[in-house]
């Protein structure tokens, strides 16, 4: 299990993704919410976007978020760090992902980066 600091650093680092200049004006209108359920840790994490500007991570749970991902905090940090593309998780079936189509096809593209 990985430590709450590390969990809750790479959560920010991936927040800081969606302003990438690569990436920024493809949600520059995003109102969304998107939710982190980790698994062994019992935790949900809420990542608010207001006009595409992705707010701090906070430890709370929404009862319908836009976007919810759920995995252990281990395959997040083997995201985060690289080891594993965000598609190959979910293709193993380690990250469970419910979002709109759009939304799916505008996340892969933070995932490159």
């Amino acid at each position: 299990m990985v430590e709450k600091e590390t969990l809750i650093q790479a959560l920010d680092e991936q927040r800081q993704k969606f302003t990438h200049p690569k990436v920024a004006k493809d949600f520059s209108r995003w109102n969304k919410t998107m939710q982190y359920h980790f698994t062994d840790r019992g935790e949900y994490y809420l990542i608010r976007f207001v006009e595409g500007q992705p707010l701090p991570p906070a430890e709370e749970q929404h009862p319908k978020p836009d976007i919810q991902y759920e995995m252990d905090s281990a395959t997040f940090l083997a995201i985060t760090q690289k080891e594993i593309s965000g598609f190959k998780a979910y293709q193993q079936k380690r990250v469970r992902l419910k979002a709109a189509m759009p939304d799916m096809l505008k996340l892969q593209k933070v995932d490159k980066l």
